[in-house]
């Protein structure tokens, strides 16, 4: 069972519009924001939102929320930007599938960061994102420095800071999109190296590596196809907020997301292959099994006639005073062995 779908019952009989976190994430918030334009830039780490301004300076404006824990942030947020409760709920209910949704005056995304944790297996992190004119907006689960680098863009670029907010909420769904490169080419690797070890020694630990592997893909494959949607909806430009200079780049990362789709569903195939491999081995190996001891068998059946014939109590049997029938019989089975051996062969049973 998925992170997300584990505790998506404590949402359950609520009202809508209910803020309750459904996540797992371990209470701890943060909240920097970073205001810049093009000759200047200032990021600082909040000590409580009540530090918050907005500005009507021409500046853009990143307020990076990162944990959920504490509803109170968004109900904050929500009051000054007048978010919708259901867009409340949503960016608490981690169970969301990407999407976007325009709502009067802003913009509500949804995106899912994927990556693996520490036993090797995938996860996901709800990332939220609010465009709101000169104002991005972006809720994390995790202090994952998934956006780091925009941090980074931010105080090194000056092609960022001179374009406004739509360039930056880009620049997310950008980023977001392009680890999906990162993560399948992680999973291309290991299909690589299970392919190996499946030629080599085929046995119950790789069939459990190539369960494990169709279940990453179809994991990420469930996150794909809504991205798909999400990309498709920004590239034809159906909202307001986004100009047709930027749908533009919005056309490339649904492109991505196709090729990303197409890539997943090869892998698919592949692990099916892999599969039907593994399941041939293991009839080879079975049917080798069974010729051997068919062939033992087939050797054996006059030996047992013989000796059955001869395990017999009755009385009068005219060999058994024959001085060598004991070696007469041993000579006959070692005939008898040696003739089918040879049969076996010439027959390319052996």
């Amino acid at each position: 069972m998925s992170r997300e779908t584990k505790n998506i019952g404590k949402t359950v009989n609520l009202p809508p519009g209910t803020l309750q976190y459904t996540g797992e994430g371990d209470g701890k918030q943060q909240l920097i924001v970073t205001r810049y334009t093009e000759d200047s830039v200032e990021s600082k780490k909040l000590e409580s939102f009540d530090e918050f301004q907005t500005s009507n300076d021409g500046s853009t404006i990143w307020l990076d929320v990162i944990g959920l824990k504490n509803p109170d942030i968004v109900r904050k947020i929500s009051d000054i930007f007048n978010i919708h409760p259901l867009v409340q709920e949503d960016i608490l209910n981690i169970a969301q599938i990407p999407k976007v949704e325009e709502y009067e005056g802003y913009l509500f995304t949804v995106t899912k960061n994927v990556f693996f944790k520490e036993d090797g297996f995938l996860d996901t992190e709800q990332i939220s994102i609010l465009l709101i004119e000169n104002v991005v907006i972006t809720f994390q689960e995790y202090d994952t420095d998934s956006f780091k680098h925009i941090h980074d863009r931010i105080k090194d670029s000056v092609s960022l800071r001179k374009h406004g907010a739509l360039d930056l909420y880009y620049s997310f769904i950008d980023s977001v999109v392009d680890k999906y490169f990162l993560v399948l080419e992680n999973i291309g690797d290991k299909i690589d190296s299970v392919e190996d070890e499946l030629l080599e020694n085929p046995n119950k630990d790789i069939l459990g590596s190539i369960y494990h592997l169709k279940r990453e893909l179809v994991y990420i494959r469930n996150i794909l196809w809504p991205t798909r949607n999400l990309a498709s909806s920004l590239a034809r430009g159906e909202f307001a907020e986004i100009d047709g200079r930027m749908a533009l780049y919005f056309r490339d990362i649904y492109d991505h997301v196709i090729q990303m789709i197409d890539i997943v569903e090869t892998y698919r195939d592949i692990c099916s292959g892999m599969l039907d491999t593994y399941l041939s081995s293991v009839g080879y190996k079975t049917n080798e099994v069974m010729k051997i001891l068919t062939i033992f068998s087939t050797i054996f059946i006059p030996l047992t006639f013989l000796a059955g014939v001869y395990g017999m109590n009755f009385i009068y049997f005219p060999e058994l005073n024959w001085k060598y029938g004991y070696l007469i019989f041993w000579l006959i089975s070692g005939l008898i062995t040696a003739f089918m051996i040879r049969f076996l062969r010439k027959k390319g049973w052996l």
